[in-house]
């Protein structure tokens, strides 16, 4: 097969784009925009050739929902989000957290077909529901990190190892939980 025939077929496949694909390929190019704003408006410079490479990734991503571009994404945005900025408790983390969940989940349904396929109510249903559960989550660890970098607490070994036994008994409990219901 040669190239031209591959590049025709990409091309025609995004011709046939409905209104839904359209959109939801629409949050992965802009949401992680809404991140890179978010860590501006939190004091870090974001310069110019970062801007050009997060939004050729955003629209590779967009362009190839299922690819492993939109973890690049998510990496490239984090790591320069951890390396420019320290504080973890601004507002804006939980705005650019919130940023990158809506681009993870318009991505992740965006990739469910072929680009002519309109995903099913009880399926956005689900993924809404699941997407405000996370955020809520992510919201309330933002929280508990508030409000515990304004208690200044001694480091404890005991209670660090107390909340690993919690999360990995989470964790546990909720991937068998999910392996059982298949």
């Amino acid at each position: 097969m040669s190239v031209g025939v591959t590049v025709s077929g990409f091309l025609d496949n995004l011709s046939r784009l409905n209104l839904q694909q359209l959109s939801l390929r629409l949050v992965v190019l802009v949401a992680p925009m809404v991140a890179l704003v978010a860590e501006a408006r939190a004091g870090a410079h974001v310069q110019t050739w970062f801007i050009v490479l997060v939004v050729i990734f955003c629209a590779v991503s967009a362009l190839l929902p299922d690819s492993h571009t939109g973890l690049l994404v998510v990496l490239t945005v984090g790591l320069h989000w951890a390396l420019a900025l320290r504080d973890v408790t601004s507002a804006w983390v939980l705005v650019a957290a919130l940023a990158l969940l809506v681009f993870h989940v318009a991505g992740v349904l965006a990739s469910y077909g072929p680009t002519s396929v309109v995903l099913d109510p009880l399926l956005l249903a689900l993924w809404l529901g699941r997407s405000g559960v996370a955020a809520a989550v992510t919201a309330l660890v933002w929280l508990a990190t508030r409000v515990g970098s304004g208690l200044d607490l001694p480091a404890n070994g005991l209670v660090l190892g107390a909340a690993l036994l919690v999360v990995a008994g989470w964790t546990f409990l909720l991937a068998h939980r999910l392996v059982s219901t298949r």
